[in-house]
């Protein structure tokens, strides 16, 4: 067990490829924003080293006692040489400054892209929500490994430049001095190094209560849970949830910040004895008469400068090394596999005609269960059949439904459409045959046209084509009595013309959405759970007229509605115990017809009491 935790931990990626990586695809995003990155930094150092030999030559040329009108040319002549360089400087890092953000906006674009298009069954898997996690909190927070790589290789560039122009000056006086210079900066960048290995080491065990503190942060935004957590005094249990994460979350935070801190603090030791031993060597050299007072500001001024920038090339390092490992959790994300088949697929069945759906074998398991769900489910819908699906909670009915719709994949088995298994469709295009509405129900604040039409907005009857699906829905009326009709907007929180619907009235809206689409396989999740009878029985009698040259498949709890169907299969445990119409399950007296009588009971008794 311990070799194979090793070995799955293994980094997946090269730091070298990982920089590659994010090279090529900033070439891709903004060819300039790389090529100014990777010509700039010389400019850049020009500059300091510029500065300090102007110094020297002012103060060499005042020791030898040059006449005004030439120190004054010398003056103006490298004010005019430092303007221009200063300028050349600020228009470059401008310039980067101006580009770099558009490559983490469009990372973020791509993330947010693939996030929507990667398979449902991949979202729920929790080693995909980590990864996601990490990628996302690096690409919000203001300091993107995708894009900073880029300031940071720009950085690296500069230095470098620098320390080989000043090294090989320095080497005129004396190249021990170098070397003590190197050395005191190498162990500083390598005790900076700790706090972002200690980081690395351990940012999983803050990763789940990362998650979970931003999941009570979207808890707090969502109206739609606020009865319930001022209806149950929720806000306590909330609230002090939240302290603890964030109390955990601060202490790690505390124990990096304390790693960075003695690093800081060692480096500033190794700072002062690097310049102790250039001060006392170049002052030995000005007092014994090898150097000048100019020569001696010049070459103190080079100490700090390459004492400086081998700290900064060898932090900007280190900050590259730090960036590789946050770039990996881009990769990562972006390499996840899927298994639906997004590429090439065989022909989708004949539009607006109904298909043959086979279950053969079909097991499903979910991540981390002990046992299946599904158990060896065989089951044909035939083209055109209303096929209700009953069972108590847990059964399996959602389960064999998101099967159904592609969501899942068997564990083992295999569904077919029209004879083709659902692998062998592209999946997008086999979303485009479902019709559905399911138990959870989200809105997006569209106008109501806009939400029902949303998978063919450009389609010529559109708007036709919504009125009929909502009036086929039942939602027409309330519609249509609308100030603004079917362009007013929903979520009264978001539009000052929003408004929210009732349950019963968000129910309807979904089925309207799911008419206008007009699939050829129609499944109905729990259709009338929000309705009131009148509503509900409504629903029923257009039942045929809403299932007309579709496969359907109905999921409820009331046994009553089955009777509208053609077929009836009763699941428990994973299992499919009965099947029939609602007939010849009554006549045999078992489960279905058990559980039918308990709830027709249940209404008997309540029409009594009204």
């Amino acid at each position: 067990m311990g070799n194979e935790k090793v070995s799955k931990e293994k980094k997946k990626y090269s730091r070298m490829g990982s920089i590659l990586y994010a090279l090529i695809n900033i070439w891709g995003i903004n060819r300039m924003y790389l090529v100014l990155v990777l010509f700039g930094g010389p400019i850049l150092m020009l500059n300091p080293l510029v500065n300090s030999y102007f110094t020297k030559v002012v103060i060499d040329e005042l020791t030898l006692g040059s006449a005004f009108e030439r120190v004054a040319f010398v003056v103006v002549a490298y004010s005019l040489l430092l303007s221009v360089i200063k300028l050349a400087g600020q228009f470059v890092m401008t310039r980067i400054d101006a580009r770099r953000y558009y490559v983490t906006g469009i990372y973020q674009s791509r993330m947010e892209r693939k996030h929507f298009t990667t398979d449902y069954q991949t979202t729920e898997n929790q080693e995909y929500r980590k990864v996601q996690g990490f990628a996302g909190r690096d690409s919000c927070m203001g300091d993107a490994a995708v894009e900073f790589v880029g300031t940071d290789l720009f950085q690296f560039i500069a230095a470098l430049f620098s320390i080989i122009a000043s090294a090989t000056m320095m080497a005129a006086v004396n190249p021990i001095l170098f070397a003590v210079i190197a050395v005191a900066a190498v162990l500083s960048a390598v005790s900076s190094r700790w706090q972002t290995k200690y980081y690395e080491k351990n940012k999983d065990k803050w990763e789940k209560e990362e998650r979970k503190k931003g999941y009570l942060e979207n808890l707090s935004h969502d109206f739609t849970v606020a009865k319930d957590i001022k209806l149950y005094g929720m806000e306590g249990w909330i609230d002090k949830m939240m302290r603890d994460y964030q109390r955990f979350l601060l202490m790690w935070s505390k124990r990096c910040s304390l790693r960075g801190f003695l690093a800081s603090l060692l480096s500033g030791i190794l700072t002062l004895l690097q310049n102790g031993t250039a001060y006392l060597f170049l002052l030995g050299m000005l007092l014994g008469g090898k150097i000048s007072v100019g020569d001696f500001v010049f070459f103190f001024s080079l100490v700090g400068q390459i004492a400086q920038n081998l700290q900064s090339l060898l932090g900007t390092v280190v900050k590259l090394v730090e960036r590789t490992d946050k770039i990996a959790y881009y990769r990562e994300f972006f390499d996840y596999p899927d298994k639906n088949n997004h590429g090439k697929g065989c022909e989708l069945p004949e539009a607006g005609k109904a298909v043959t759906i086979e279950l053969k074998d079909v097991h499903y398991r979910y991540e981390g269960a002990e046992e299946d769900t599904l158990k060896g489910i065989n089951l044909t819908i035939s083209e055109g059949e209303k096929l209700a699906l009953v069972g108590m909670n847990g059964a399996g009915k959602t389960t064999l439904v998101k099967l159904i719709c592609g969501f899942y994949q068997p564990t083992q088995g295999e569904i077919l459409v029209n004879g083709k298994r659902i692998e062998e469709y592209n999946i997008e295009e086999y979303y485009s045959l479902i019709s559905a509405v399911f138990q959870d129900m989200y809105l997006v604040a569209l106008t109501i046209f806009k939400f029902v039409a949303s998978v063919d907005l450009s389609r010529k009857t559109a708007r036709e084509d919504v009125e009929s699906a909502l009036k086929k829905a039942g939602l027409w009326e309330k519609v249509a009595n609308l100030e603004n009709g079917m362009d007013t907007h929903l979520m009264k929180g978001v539009y000052e013309d929003g408004i929210d619907l009732s349950g019963g009235e968000l129910q309807k809206l979904m089925l309207a959405r799911a008419i206008y689409k007009d699939g050829c396989i129609l499944v109905l999740d729990e259709p009338t759970a929000a309705l009131d009878p009148i509503a509900e029985n409504e629903l029923y009698l257009k039942y045929n007229e809403l299932t007309q040259g579709k496969t359907s498949l109905y999921i409820s709890h009331r046994f009553a509605s089955t009777r509208f169907c053609d077929r009836i299969v009763l699941l428990e445990n994973g299992v499919i115990t009965e099947r029939g119409s609602h007939n010849e399950l009554m006549e045999q007296g078992g489960r279905y017809a058990y559980m039918y009588e308990v709830q027709s009971q249940y209404y008997k008794e309540e029409a009594v009491n009204a």
